[in-house]
């Protein structure tokens, strides 16, 4: 995915332990702070997004 800034009311805490778990790099100093994720992140969204439509059925 492309570098992008994190949404609103994340904290620095929720994205270093995000980075630390290897699902997103971060790049950049507090206000240009960006993100994206990793192989890791992205096939965990899509599991999680499976697994929501899943429920609605």
């Amino acid at each position: 995915m492309a570098w992008q800034s994190p949404p609103k009311g994340t904290s620095l805490k929720t994205l270093s332990e995000a980075e630390e778990q290897g699902f997103i790099l971060i790049r950049g100093e507090f206000q240009k702070r960006q993100f994206r994720l990793t192989e890791l992140g992205s096939d965990y969204v899509e599991r999680d997004k499976r697994r929501l439509e899943a429920r609605r059925l």
